[in-house]
């Protein structure tokens, strides 16, 4: 019976939204949450049927051959994520409770959504990844342009059709693999790839498809150089929707770079360097944006495309110590961010404006909303004591003794730091109205991030050994050098921001007022493609 959850994943909170949708019933929302309980019970009940077992979760729907039919399969990876989307749908569905108009359409788009992604996590073919993927690009250029703004439709455009150039590469590569194979199984390629039993022009065709595929990844978690549709698209978007995208379904992105790269293991493509140096050039570029940005939420939303960077200088190593670290950091991303475009949200709506320097005394206004706040800025600048400390001190010991790479992951924690302090100036300052967060549902979902990052903050070691079975007891948010590194950094920060931030020179300026074009980002996405392509296929 366990071995059918997976399709009650998927298809619980889709045929959940289809009934919201058309029952015009105001209790009905109500179902959204007993979908939500009950896809939590089986994944639990399933997690614990199949604990050291992964390898008899695979299920062929239908009966067919597994080289053929459609199959899906889970592991510690795919569960994990899967827990980490249930709880962060969780904390979107408490967050948007009773936000009135349109919100039976609201869970409909909402609910679906999450289907698909949890159908992304544990499908084994190729050609459902690109079904789901296709899916999520509709249903979030949706929620995006929710607000039917003239700037959410122009963003919500722009991440469509650049989007869509992304699932139509990933779509190329499987036709390759389905040519070279005669399959598009994921475990059936796998193997096939592990025996070595291709010939010369079969391993061009490979790699060629390793390339689109990758670049139809880079697309969706929003890698240099094909990342600019994130800002325009979460910035403008509900800030429910933004802690959604930018916390889980970005990483969506970085979950199949993982599994495309388990299913080349055997092809001898090492993607280690060349990923490095995308991760390390998407963590700069993105803290050097949201460096000058002044509105909050593009701060955050400049911010994900930093951490994600800083993932990606964990997963492009072959030490799996330091690929656990950039593993971490995704849970641990997705739920500091979440809380702080969550708690952005309630801040902006209270003050009528998301410009920093037009909000001021949020700590006396909203005291509770600050502490979760601050919880969430301690822990995207790598306090000690709190979870984003320990993912990126993971990576840190795993790169330290590179110098470059460990240098490069010091500056852009100090570029963090100076972004957070800049934003750390809406607490201050006179009370210069009564606002008070009305909102039982929302202080439920900020108090639960807030709390989920201080547990993993300071409970990673059993975490990590009882879920991953990964020892990282050699990181301690003990030891003196943590706290004189994050103390350096925030002194660094601050004087870089009183020098330089805060006088908005023209640099400055020019930066924050620097626009891509689409046109110049599908040219910067071929371009990718054609390095690509050079690095692993011609070179």
């Amino acid at each position: 019976m366990m071995l059918y959850v997976p399709i009650a994943l998927i298809f619980i909170p889709v045929f959940s939204a289809l009934i919201i949708y058309l029952i015009k019933a105001q209790s009905i929302r109500y179902l959204a949450f007993v979908a939500q309980i009950a896809m939590t019970v089986l994944a639990i009940l399933y997690y614990e049927a199949y604990t050291g077992q992964f390898a008899d979760t695979f299920f062929v729907i239908g009966g067919w051959h597994e080289r053929v039919g459609i199959s899906l399969i889970n592991d510690e990876l795919s569960l994990s994520f899967v827990f980490l989307s249930l709880f962060i749908w969780w904390m979107v569905l408490i967050y948007t409770f009773n936000t009135g108009q349109n919100h039976r359409t609201f869970l409909f788009f909402l609910m679906f959504l999450q289907g698909v992604f949890l159908g992304l996590l544990q499908t084994n073919d190729l050609f459902n990844m690109f079904v789901f993927l296709e899916l999520m690009t509709i249903l979030v250029a949706i929620l995006v342009v929710f607000k039917k703004a003239g700037d959410s439709f122009r963003a919500g455009i722009y991440y469509l059709l650049l989007n869509i150039s992304g699932v139509m590469m990933f779509l190329i590569g499987i036709i390759l693999i389905y040519f070279t194979f005669g399959t598009i199984n994921v475990n059936s390629v796998q193997t096939v790839i592990a025996a070595g039993e291709l010939v010369s022009g079969d391993e061009v065709a490979l790699r060629f498809a390793y390339v689109l595929l990758m670049a139809g990844i880079s697309v969706k978690a929003a890698l240099f150089p094909v990342h600019s549709w994130l800002p325009k698209a979460h910035g403008v978007a509900m800030s429910a929707i933004s802690g959604l995208l930018s916390g889980l379904v970005v990483k969506g992105g970085l979950y199949l770079f993982l599994r495309v790269n388990q299913m080349f293991a055997g092809a001898n493509i090492d993607y280690a360097l060349f990923f490095y140096i995308i991760g390390a050039l998407t963590a700069v570029i993105g803290v050097m944006f949201a460096l000058t940005q002044k509105d909050m939420k593009q701060v955050l939303a400049y911010h994900t495309i930093s951490q994600v960077g800083i993932v990606m200088m964990g997963l492009s190593h072959y030490d799996p110590q330091t690929v656990y670290g950039g593993l971490l950091h995704i849970f641990n991303h997705a739920l500091f961010k979440s809380l702080l475009f969550l708690g952005a949200g309630v801040i902006i709506k209270a003050y009528k404006t998301k410009k920093i320097k037009e909000i001021r005394g949020v700590m006396r206004t909203m005291p509770v909303v600050s502490i979760f706040m601050i919880i969430g800025m301690l822990s995207i600048t790598g306090a000690p004591f709190f979870n984003g400390f320990i993912s990126k001190s993971i990576i840190k010991y795993g790169i330290q003794d590179s110098g470059i790479k460990y240098w490069i992951l010091f500056i852009v924690n100090i570029g963090t730091a100076t972004s957070f302090i800049k934003m750390a100036q809406v607490f201050f300052g006179p009370k210069p109205m009564t606002i008070r967060l009305r909102s039982l549902e929302q202080r439920i979902a900020l108090m639960t991030l807030a709390f989920a990052c201080v547990v993993l903050g300071n409970f990673y070691i059993p975490i990590s050994t009882g879920f991953f079975g990964v020892d990282v007891s050699h990181v301690s948010v003990f030891q003196w050098e943590a706290f004189f590194d994050y103390a350096v950094a925030l002194i660094i920060g601050f004087c870089f921001y009183k020098l330089v931030i805060e006088k908005d020179p023209l640099t400055v300026r020019k930066i924050r007022e620097f626009n891509l074009s689409f046109e110049m980002s599908n040219y910067l996405f071929v371009l990718y493609v054609a390095v690509m392509t050079v690095y692993f296929v011609l070179l």
